[in-house]
């Protein structure tokens, strides 16, 4: 943290009211100095006055009671020396003797010890003093001390906490632009790449021979994967900066993953793999954001697809003995170390370095399921074996319409 000097109002050691840390520190001097006054003070030197901050012994009810002019200061002495001051009898000190403050008080003896800001600056006193002329033992020399280091480390968690306030404020105002710049670049980039995607899609549809159809597949692989980039991207954004609100609306889970697997065909045909969907929830409708779940279902069931070589991949909806919606997506793909298994639900994180070269990918795909999962009250969880394949499932409280019926489709390829 740099050596900032906080205001004395910022740290809250001028105008604070009733500060409880610093009153409890003076209760404390005063009963372990066994002196009826302790104070917790700041010198201002610019406006020419000794500001009491906390008080023991001493009525500084009124803003005008905290406030003693500086050639009626004893802690002036203190301030001004940087060290600490005893004097034994307030009345036989020629510095002090005079001092109407002392005098209308009845102050006899003084002990203080200077306090600090962040920087090693001293910025004011902890004192004790007694109605009665004396000694100070060595022991409240050291007590004091001691007192004043607390005292010195409540201004620094004052100042750590402004610090972190202003760190956190600007690190907020960064995301926000970051979050902003994001979106509009993905819209731009969005808006004539799906023309792209489309264009290129009808190309690819007329099976062209030779190397203008190999060259048509190609281009049709690379913008399908160059605009989930982007829709991840928009998708994080929107997440990143708050502004997504979970919507409510009639859905028919099983015919949005049906769509998702049926998108896959063509794909799953060329690793011969088997896709399925079995939806056991057929004639039950949910309220839910359909959206959100068709976003976070294809994010599941493309890496399903991309990390499996051969076996299947499959899509089933079900309910729980909790009566929540359960979406599962297994794959019998390459699986997902153990370790892993909290790392891939982190922002930009692939299960290992080596995966994110072969297969690609922003790394946000599963963070976005997570949070998406999240924002509508769910749960996922995995399970996966090295080799084997990895089930993903999410769990959702979903408001059903309707009664279900068990039905389960296949689509192979």
């Amino acid at each position: 943290m740099s050596k900032k000097n906080y205001t004395f109002e910022a740290l809250s050691l001028v105008a604070n009211g009733e500060d409880r840390l610093l009153t409890n520190i003076t209760y404390l001097a005063a009963r372990l100095m066994n002196a009826p006054v302790s104070l917790v003070s700041v010198i201002q030197k610019d406006m020419n006055r000794q500001y009491v901050s906390a008080a023991c012994g001493l009525s500084v009810e009124t803003e005008d009671a905290r406030q003693v002019t500086l050639d009626q200061s004893v802690c002036n002495f203190v301030f001004n020396e940087k060290k600490l001051v005893v004097i034994d009898d307030l009345l036989q000190d020629a510095r002090t003797s005079d001092m109407h403050s002392v005098q209308e008080n009845g102050f006899r003896s003084y002990i203080g010890v200077p306090i600090h800001a962040v920087s090693g600056t001293v910025i004011g006193v902890i004192c004790c003093i007694k109605t009665e002329p004396g000694k100070w033992d060595p022991k409240d020399i050291d007590s004091l001390e001691r007192l004043a280091t607390e005292v010195d480390d409540i201004i620094k968690s004052r100042a750590y906490a402004l610090e972190l306030e202003t760190t956190n404020n600007k690190l907020k105002k960064l995301l926000t632009a970051r979050s902003s710049f994001t979106t509009h670049l993905s819209h731009e980039i969005r808006t004539p790449l799906t023309g792209l995607v489309g264009s290129i899609r009808l190309l690819n549809s007329m099976k062209l021979a030779g190397k203008a159809g190999e060259l048509v597949h190609v281009l049709n692989r690379s913008s399908i994967s160059l605009l989930e980039i982007v829709n991840d991207a928009l998708y994080h954004a929107k997440l990143d900066a708050g502004k997504f609100h979970v919507s409510q609306e009639p859905c028919d889970l099983g015919q949005p993953a049906r769509d998702i697997a049926a998108s896959y065909r063509a794909v799953a045909d060329e690793k011969n793999l088997t896709i399925r969907v079995d939806d056991q929830l057929t004639g039950l409708i949910f309220m839910a954001d359909r959206s959100a779940l068709f976003s976070v279902v294809h994010n599941l069931f493309n890496n399903a697809i991309k990390f499996t070589e051969n076996g299947c991949a499959e899509i089933a909806l079900s309910t729980n003995t909790y009566g929540l919606v359960q979406i599962k997506v297994i794959d019998t793909g390459i699986g997902i170390d153990h370790q892993s298994h909290e790392a891939i639900f982190e922002e930009f994180q692939n299960a290992n370095p080596r995966t994110a070269r072969q297969f690609g990918g922003t790394g946000l795909g599963m963070s976005i399921v997570k949070a998406l999962v999240e924002a509508m009250d769910g749960e996922i969880e995995v399970s996966s074996v090295l080799g084997k394949g990895t089930t993903f499932t999410v769990s959702l409280p979903l408001e059903a319409l309707a009664s279900p019926s068990h039905q389960a489709a296949s689509l192979t390829g």
